[in-house]
């Protein structure tokens, strides 16, 4: 046997008694493994009831009738877009959201502009400003439930004393829905107010100084300089915001004293009613999805326009 063979055995040998660890280490590396354990635990508690709700849209499965589950497709899907209540809980949705994020980016926007222009108090006005925003939606739902009250409000005695009756802000369908809509706007202005003042803070003065120095008017400033810089932080706030409406509705909905309904469901209170008022596990799985279905292309929509507004 040559020299070159026993070099040869020899390292093999080596080779075979290297350490597991060192071996495993060249498999998987230790960056990798060190969140291995992360990984299980999280595929096992989200990734596992996300599959199963996946297949549980897909059967009927109603809690209260355990011996008549079976496989019925896209059933359920069909079945809660062919239900006037889910329709018109989409429509509230819409509704919803579409007022609440317009307004409150109007209201935020306006306030920027005027505490961002103040000489003096910008910290004690930012401050006071930003109390409703630290304030839980539980919080807001009881604070408001008492304003809101019919006997016992300041909103309806004030409303009283200048001839305005006493509406039944909470439990008229034709005012629930806008009651909650002034108390969302209340809440979650000042989160917007706060995003785009410190965008506006955070904006170089030469291109003001310059746009200045060419006779620009502060209207023509706002729009052609304070807007376009603004823009990704627009749609940040815009994205935020309009995932969150939804949940705060439920919210502050139902710890005022509200239920689900007609004129003042949405459709995450439509999945509350099917799954655990109506006990239909399959529905309230697929009226589920269609939620994430809605959010999915809003986040994309959202997304690729920031995108665009960093390219340009």
């Amino acid at each position: 046997m040559g020299l070159a063979s026993v070099a040869r055995e020899r390292q093999s040998r080596v080779g075979r008694r290297q350490p597991l660890a060192e071996r495993a280490a060249e498999v998987i590396p230790f960056h990798y493994a060190a969140i291995l354990p992360a990984l299980i635990i999280t595929a096992a508690v989200i990734l596992g009831p996300l599959v199963y709700s996946i297949g549980l849209s897909l059967y009927h499965f109603v809690l209260t009738d355990p011996r008549n589950v079976r496989f019925d497709g896209l059933a359920n899907y069909a079945h809660a877009f062919s239900d006037p209540s889910f329709v018109g809980s989409l429509q509230t949705t819409v509704v919803y959201g579409v007022s609440t994020v317009t307004v409150e980016f109007g209201l935020g926007m306006l306030f920027a502009l005027v505490v961002h222009n103040l000489t003096s108090g910008q910290g004690v006005v930012r401050t006071a400003m930003l109390i409703p925003m630290f304030l839980t939606p539980a919080v807001v739902a009881f604070m408001w439930r008492f304003l809101l009250h019919p006997e016992l409000g300041i909103v309806d005695y004030l409303l009283s004393q200048v001839g305005l009756g006493r509406p039944v802000w909470l439990g008229d369908p034709k005012l629930a829905l806008l009651s909650v809509v002034l108390v969302d706007i209340w809440r979650n202005t000042p989160f917007v107010f706060l995003v785009l003042l410190a965008g506006m803070q955070s904006l170089p003065g030469e291109l003001y100084e310059a746009a200045a120095v060419d006779g620009a008017s502060p209207a023509q400033r706002f729009w052609g300089v304070t807007l376009p810089l603004l823009k990704p932080l627009i749609l940040v706030a815009l994205i935020i915001r309009t995932m969150d409406a939804v949940r705060e509705f439920d919210t502050i909905f139902i710890m005022t004293g509200g239920g689900p309904g007609n004129a003042t469901e949405t459709i995450a209170l439509a999945t509350y009613r099917y799954s655990f008022r109506n006990y239909d596990m399959g529905l309230g799985s697929a009226v589920s999805y269609i939620i994430f279905a809605v959010v999915f292309v809003l986040s994309i929509f959202f997304v690729r326009q920031m995108q665009r507004a960093r390219i340009t």
